[in-house]
C-alpha cells in the first residue's frame, strides 16, 4: 500500500496532503495514516477539493463519532433539530443558520466547557473572497513542555472551569478570570484539568484557552488570576503556529484537544463561508 504524500509545514504544526481526493473516500491504511499525523502534527490540510455535506461527513466520522450538540448545554449551532454541521459563515444569506459573522474569535478549542469537549474538527472552505482573513493553530503540548519546571509543578494538579457562553447574550462575554466576589457566569460547569492527557500519543496538553470566562477551582481570585495571565503570556510568545490562508476547496482537519485555534476580524462586506464538523470525544483527563 502507498502511504500518502505530504509536506510539514512551520516549526512542525501542520502538515499539507497531496493527490488525495476526499470525495472518492480514503482508504483504511490512509485513515490510519491521518491519524498519526493529526496526532504527530496536529492539523492536516487539504488542497481542491470538492465535497457535498455527505462527502464531508463520510470523511469527518473516520476520526470519530458525531458530535452532536445538547439543547441543555448549548453550543455553537445548538437548535432544535441541529446537526453535527454547522456554516461559518459571513455574508452567507443563503445559510440561514450561518454563525460567528467577522469579528474576531479569541484563541480557544471547541466546547471547552462541556463534560465531554469534542477530540477534532473538520473545516471546509466553501466560498471564501479575497482579503479573508487566516485561522492559526497553536500546538498546546509544546505550550506545555516548554514551561519552566517551577510552572509545570504548580499547575500539575490544577482544574480549570470554562463557563458556557451560550448562557450569555451572544457577543457579550468577555474573555476574563472569574472574580466570583464581583460575578458568577449562569449555567452548569464541568472542570478539566488544567494540564490534561492525550488519549492517544499520552502527551500532556497545557488545555487552556483565551476566549470565554474561566477560574481554577479552589484558587482565591488574586491567586488565580495572575497565574492565567502568566500562561496566557507564555502561550501568546510561542512560535509553535499554523497560520492558515484560506483558499476555496480547503479541508482542514485538526486536534482539538492538543490545539487552540484563533480567528482575528475581517470587513463585513467580505465573503467568508465555510462549513465545519466536530467530532465527539470523552471526558479530559
Amino acid at each position: 500500500m502507498t502511504n500518502l504524500q505530504y509536506t510539514k509545514n512551520k516549526n512542525g504544526v501542520g502538515v499539507t496532503v497531496y493527490h488525495a481526493n476526499l470525495a472518492a473516500g480514503i482508504s483504511p491504511h490512509h485513515t490510519l495514516q491521518l491519524r498519526q499525523l493529526m496526532n504527530q502534527y496536529r492539523v492536516v490540510i487539504f488542497r481542491d477539493q470538492k465535497l457535498t455535506d455527505e462527502q464531508l461527513s463520510d470523511f469527518a466520522f473516520r476520526f470519530g463519532p458525531p458530535f452532536v450538540p445538547d439543547n441543555e448545554y448549548p453550543v455553537l449551532g445548538s437548535a432544535e433539530g441541529a446537526s453535527a454541521l454547522v456554516v461559518i459563515g459571513n455574508q452567507a444569506d443563503e445559510y440561514p443558520d450561518a454563525y460567528l459573522g467577522h469579528q474576531e474569535v479569541l484563541p480557544h478549542s471547541d466546547h471547552h466547557w462541556l463534560r465531554c469537549p469534542s477530540s477534532a474538527s473538520v473545516l471546509y472552505a466553501v466560498d471564501v473572497s479575497a482579503g479573508s482573513v487566516p485561522t492559526i493553530w497553536t500546538d498546546m503540548v509544546r505550550a506545555y513542555t516548554l514551561l519552566d519546571d517551577e510552572t509545570r509543578d504548580k499547575i500539575e494538579e490544577l482544574r480549570l472551569i470554562t463557563y458556557n457562553p451560550f448562557f450569555r447574550p451572544f457577543g457579550s462575554v468577555s474573555a476574563k478570570y472569574v472574580d466570583r466576589r464581583k460575578d458568577i457566569p449562569p449555567g452548569p460547569t464541568y472542570a478539566h484539568p488544567l494540564v490534561r492527557t492525550h488519549p492517544e500519543t499520552h502527551e500532556k496538553i497545557l488545555y487552556l484557552h483565551e476566549a470565554y470566562e474561566m477560574e481554577l477551582v479552589g484558587i482565591p481570585y488574586d491567586v488565580g488570576a495572575p497565574l492565567i495571565a502568566k500562561l496566557h503570556a507564555h502561550i501568546q510568545s510561542l512560535e509553535y503556529t499554523y497560520e492558515h490562508a484560506w483558499q476555496n476547496g480547503d479541508v482542514v482537519l485538526w486536534d482539538n484537544q492538543a490545539t487552540l485555534h484563533y480567528r482575528p476580524s475581517f470587513d463585513s462586506d467580505i465573503r467568508r463561508v465555510l462549513k465545519r464538523i466536530s467530532i465527539g470525544g470523552g471526558k479530559p483527563f
